[in-house]
C-alpha cells in the first residue's frame, strides 16, 4: 500500500551550514527512488509503506552521523493499511 510523509530537516546551526546539510538531506530523498515534492519547509514523500519508512530512517541517520550539529527531524505519516494513500487525491481541487 502507498502512503504519504513528509520530513523536515531542521539543522540548528547558523545558515551558511545549514543549506549545505539540508541540501544533502534532499540529495538522499532524490536517489531512493521514491516519488517526492521538495517544499519550503518539508519535503512530502509518496512510496511503500517500508520503502518510505527506510528512507526516513536513512534521512534520520544521515543527521545523526553529523556529529558537531544539533538537528529537529520531523516526520508525519497519513496512512492506511487497506487503502492507497495518494497526495493527488487530496490537492487535486486545489490545482
Amino acid at each position: 500500500m502507498l502512503i504519504n510523509a513528509t520530513i523536515q530537516v531542521i539543522p540548528l546551526t547558523q545558515i551558511e551550514k545549514a543549506f549545505p546539510i539540508v541540501d544533502k538531506a534532499i540529495e538522499l530523498i532524490q536517489q531512493s527512488g521514491i516519488s517526492f515534492s521538495v517544499g519550503a519547509f518539508e519535503t512530502t514523500l509518496e512510496g511503500e509503506y517500508e520503502a518510505v519508512q527506510q528512507l526516513l530512517r536513512k534521512v534520520e541517520d544521515f543527521c545523526y552521523s553529523q556529529k558537531e550539529v544539533q538537528f529537529l527531524v520531523y516526520s508525519k505519516l497519513h496512512l492506511c493499511g487497506g487503502e492507497n494513500i495518494l497526495a493527488e487525491s487530496k490537492t487535486a481541487k486545489f490545482k
